[in-house]
């Protein structure tokens, strides 16, 4: 409804191109008053002065119209960007829950990793400790064995 109001405003060139024949024509038959020694010339001129002075009132009430609707419309454009600058924000609101959630995601499974490997790395570390106190035996056995096979013969 507002926006057919400012829609349906005129603008200061209009009213000036809707104005002068009308000013011309008042002053026209006032002066046609005039001569014709139906009115004063003071009265005539009172009349004009009442006139301009309908003008620059009309013409101010136009300008402030205009401003008016120029500013409604940069208020409607402020709430249309203050609407979506809200949407924006909750989506990168969004977005840093969800980035925190895999960041969270991340260090425990790096962390879960090197458990694993640090298992992996222990299990490794003892099996080739055995597998070096294995070979001390069967190198102590093989001593034992070639002595043996020595004493034999």
């Amino acid at each position: 409804m507002n926006d057919e109001r400012y829609a349906r405003m005129l603008s200061p060139r209009r009213l000036a191109a809707t104005a002068a024949p009308l000013a011309a024509l008042a002053l026209g038959v006032l002066a046609l008053l005039v001569l014709a020694d139906l009115i004063t010339l003071g009265a005539a001129a009172a009349a004009v002065a009442f006139m301009i002075s309908l003008a620059a009132l009309a013409l101010l009430v136009v300008t402030v119209r205009r401003l008016d609707g120029k500013a409604h419309r940069i208020d409607l454009r402020i709430k249309k960007h203050e609407t979506e600058l809200a949407r924006t924000t909750a989506a990168l609101r969004s977005i840093e829950t969800r980035l925190d959630v895999l960041v969270q995601a991340v260090e425990d499974s790096a962390a879960r990793r090197a458990d694993d490997l640090g298992a992996i790395l222990a299990s490794l570390g003892e099996d080739r400790v055995n597998a070096m106190a294995r070979a001390r035996e069967v190198a102590e056995l093989r001593e034992e064995v070639r002595g043996l096979a020595k004493d034999r013969v």
